[in-house]
This record gives structure tokens, sequence and C-alpha cells, in this order.
């Protein structure tokens, strides 16, 4: 399967599954993103691989980090666990789980 079939497929099954298009960033019945396509580096108008704002996401790091700390970020040449520890400062999950603690 392509980069492009794949993305084709995650919206197809958004749509399916009753994804409604709303304004960006706005809430959603399902997100289906695709992260990374191997090593690739692309980019067009349908997406961007590596996905271009993942770095400050933690709530797809910390997981990604769990079961592929050993994966290096095509562009940042870096491993995932590393840009964990890099940026955990920052990640709202280190922010809550300190306020609960």
């Amino acid at each position: 399967m392509t980069l492009i079939e794949l993305f084709d497929f995650l919206k197809f099954t958004e749509n399916n599954l009753g994804r409604i298009k709303r304004a960006k960033w706005g809430p959603r019945e399902i997100d289906l993103d695709l992260l990374f396509f191997n090593d690739m580096k692309f980019s067009n108008d349908k997406v961007t691989i590596p996905h271009k704002e993942i770095i400050y996401r933690d709530f797809v790091l910390v997981p990604l980090s769990e079961i592929a700390a050993d994966f290096v970020h095509p562009t940042l040449n870096k491993k995932i666990c590393d840009i964990c520890l890099e940026n955990s400062e920052k990640f709202i999950i280190q922010q809550l789980s300190d306020k609960i603690l």
C-alpha cells in the first residue's frame, strides 16, 4: 500500500464512522492521523509525513515512546524517546500528573 492509498483509506474510514467536516481544531467524532510512513519524508496539499505537529503532542509521543522508543524521526533524526525527554516539561500529561501528586 502506498502512502496516498493509506491516507485515502484513513479518510474513507473516518467518513464511514460518521466524521463531519467542521472548523479546524474543533471537536471530532473520530480523528485518524498518519504520523509516519517508515522513514519517508513527503508533503503535498493533502498530507505531510512525518506529521508536522507530532513533536507538540504528548498524547501521541508518550504512548509512541512506549511501543517504539527507538524509532528515529526522519526529519529530526532523533529517537522518539529522546524527543519525549527533551519536551517532557512542556507536556500537558506531565503538568496534569504534577497537579495530581
